[in-house]
């Protein structure tokens, strides 16, 4: 009996159980529906193989393997989905409702039932053509209705290549109606900042020239498709015939939107200057998005589109990681940078919370990628302009940085003419081919040659050529020191026979040769001084000399040559070449800042005015500085060199200079007074007098 029982149970509930399911699952209407979302209350059957028939459906044979699904994102797979929604209408009177299927990239959509309205387009999809929709509207649309007291079973047959979330709602005609405007209104919004954006940098671009504009024009445009697409748009108003474009345009505009993301942030944070690693790696990797988004037409769609997927995971890690270490080296744009993808980051997150069904459908939830997108683009954009703004005063500092240095190098321009053009030993410019360019007056001096009569000559056309074989062994000799110049790039000395223009015998020099680097050019400087003078020179073990020196700043140069020619038995060219710039300039300071009381202040506007040498000629014809001298007393032995040098002036606060620093006077960005400096570094005793207008200076030529 209990047998019996027991069997008639579970008979019934066989029996039962499918009717008491699907009375749980049927819909209830009423006059006004806004977007209910039924995806918890249909069953739902998965065909893995495609072997379930239009009629097997149709006619119920197959309802007891319909089931409830835990979550409405039924992912990419190859199956086709059924989809059975009973509706019931307990009200007194006709619902006109719509049906509608809340992702526009769905391949294909089929409605079946027994109470379809005649004129319905039951197969809906980015499959068929846009114009055979049943409304002008993105998403997948089913118009029906319900007569009053009425209950009715749908089918929907889904197939996709893409993820197929069953995002399925029911609107009623006029709450569907309102939310198309509503609709409108917010897409109008958000994809005209996107285009008023794409507008604004274009003609930044066009009036600026500037890279980074370009690079963000790229980056906004993608996205600006990547959203057309996604939503719907693009297949609606620009392709709506084009399906097979359709289709494949998403994952091309994912991968388009990695590749100009990688290229505007590069740009946009310095990535070659600040980290250059990861400026490699990163184009590195946009090579591989650019043949991926090639290679995508010809890949099976949902490979395609997964791969796309996938690629945006690395793409987005690097760009996050790149703004991460920039901002920690105190990058300025990093800022906004992080910040800008902050909010889309936060946008993507709340939209797939929602789409979880962990945070609730709402109209701030499902707009969340969009206000995202938009806060990105503004503040991307807000970051530009501070870039610019940034830039546009650090060159407007550069500029007065570049004014005063350009002031400078005009001032030691026409220092250097004035020394290359009073030194006494004979100097010449060359180009790699050997060939005269330039040359300075003690080139007359010594053989009678003006500059006209020597350029575009090469320097052993200036050999003497008497009538023996020495002649010939001088050009061959020559030739060896120009070809060892070449292999070694370094300074070749030697002594040989030149010829004079008028006296009609030769005349041994000693040379120097060596190579002078320029931006762009190379160039050969050849430095030729009397034998007479050098063997003099090499003769003299201790000396002591006397001078007096009016106010012209080139007989500066010409003195401190004189009194540390002698030099160069004890110390190195450097060394030697330091002795005499701090000589040369200590000499200068006394005649300018002495003698002719040149103040500090006065000398510094008009550097920036750009009348020095006016102002310096002006003071040198004043009678009350014109009959000033400068006096050097110079004394040299094996174990030390001595100068002391005395102007006329009223002297200075020598004291205040002597503890200065080089680095306080590059900060406040001073052009001149650094003689003083540049002399402590080389002698190992400065002491001036208590007036400040006289200086000694001795430097040890044997400290052992």
């Amino acid at each position: 009996m209990f047998f019996h029982q027991v069997k008639f149970f579970f008979v019934s509930l066989i029996v039962f159980l499918p009717g008491v399911l699907f009375s749980e699952s049927a819909i209830v209407l009423s006059p006004q529906l806004s977007g209910k979302l039924i995806w918890q209350e249909v069953l739902v059957l998965e065909d893995k193989d495609q072997s379930l028939s239009e009629t097997s459906i149709t006619n119920g044979s197959n309802d007891s393997r319909f089931q409830k699904i835990s979550s409405p994102n039924l992912g990419f797979s190859k199956s086709t989905f059924w989809v059975r929604i009973q509706i019931q209408n307990p009200t007194e009177e006709l619902i006109r409702w719509n049906l509608v299927f809340d992702f526009p990239l769905l391949d294909e959509i089929q409605i079946f039932g027994n109470n379809l309205p005649k004129t319905l387009v039951r197969t809906l999809g980015d499959t068929h053509p846009f114009g055979n929709r049943n409304l002008d509207y993105r998403n997948p649309v089913f118009p029906l209705e319900s007569t009053p007291g009425s209950s009715s079973v749908y089918y929907l047959r889904i197939q996709s290549e893409s993820t197929i979330p069953l995002t399925l709602g029911i609107w009623t005609e006029r709450e569907f109606s309102d939310q198309l405007n509503k609709e409108q209104m917010i897409f109008g919004l958000f994809y005209g900042i996107l285009f008023v954006m794409v507008a604004y940098n274009f003609f930044i671009y066009i009036f600026t020239y500037e890279k980074s504009y370009l690079f963000y024009l790229f980056f906004i445009s993608s996205i600006f498709f990547f959203h057309l697409i996604n939503n719907g748009f693009a297949f609606q108003y620009l392709w709506p015939n084009w399906i097979f474009w359709g289709n494949y345009s998403l994952p091309f505009f994912i991968c388009f939107s990695c590749i100009t993301g990688i290229f505007f942030t590069d740009n946009y944070l310095n990535l070659k200057k600040h980290l250059p690693n990861i400026s490699k790696m990163m184009w590195i990797w946009a090579g591989i998005l650019f043949l991926f988004s090639g290679i995508l037409f010809f890949l099976h769609y949902r490979i395609a589109m997964v791969t796309a997927i996938f690629l945006t995971v690395p793409t987005a890690l690097i760009m996050v990681f790149s703004g991460v270490s920039t901002y920690l080296l105190n990058v300025r744009t990093s800022r906004y940078f992080l910040i800008s993808w902050s909010f889309f980051l936060l946008g993507v997150l709340l939209y797939s919370l929602k789409s979880l069904g962990i945070l609730p459908d709402n109209q701030i939830t499902r707009w969340t990628i969009q206000i995202g997108t938009a806060l990105q683009t503004i503040l991307l954009s807000l970051g530009l302009a501070d870039r610019i703004n940034f830039l546009t005063r650090s060159l407007r500092d550069n500029l007065r940085e570049l004014s005063h240095a350009k002031l400078k190098i005009e001032e030691s321009e026409k220092r250097f003419r004035e020394i290359f053009q009073g030194s006494d030993e004979v100097i010449l410019m060359m180009n790699e081919n050997f060939e005269v360019i330039n040359a300075n007056r003690a080139l007359s001096k010594h053989m009678g040659f003006r500059l006209d009569d020597l350029r575009g000559k090469k320097i052993t056309d200036l050999l003497y050529m008497g009538r023996d074989q020495k002649s010939d062994y001088n050009v061959m000799y020559v030739n060896d020191k120009l070809t060892d110049l070449k292999m070694t790039g370094s300074i070749i000395n030697f002594k040989t026979e030149f010829g004079q223009k008028y006296v009609k015998e030769p005349k041994e020099m000693y040379c120097r040769l060596q190579y002078i680097d320029f931006d762009e050019t190379r160039e050969v400087l050849v430095t030729m001084s009397s034998q007479y003078e050098d063997t003099i020179i090499q003769l003299i073990e201790s000396e002591k000399i006397e001078l007096s020196m009016n106010n012209y700043l080139r007989n500066a140069e010409l003195v401190s040559q004189k009194i540390t020619s002698q030099l160069a038995k004890y110390l190195s060219t450097v060394e030697q070449t330091e002795v005499r710039s701090s000589v040369r300039e200590i000499v200068i300071n006394a005649v300018e800042h002495g003698n002719l009381n040149i103040s500090f202040d006065e000398k510094s506007k008009a550097l920036i005015e750009g009348n020095y040498l006016e102002f310096l000629q002006k003071r040198q014809e004043d009678p009350r500085y014109s009959q000033k001298r400068v006096k050097i007393e110079y004394s040299f032995t094996r174990e030390y060199v001595a100068y002391r040098i005395t102007d006329e002036g009223r002297g200075f606060d020598h004291k205040k200079h002597m503890e200065k620093s080089i680095e306080e006077m590059n900060e406040a960005h001073i052009q001149h007074g650094r003689g003083i400096l540049m002399t402590k570094s080389v002698f190992d005793r400065i002491e001036y007098n208590d007036r400040g207008n006289q200086v000694s200076l001795i430097k040890f030529l044997n400290k052992d």
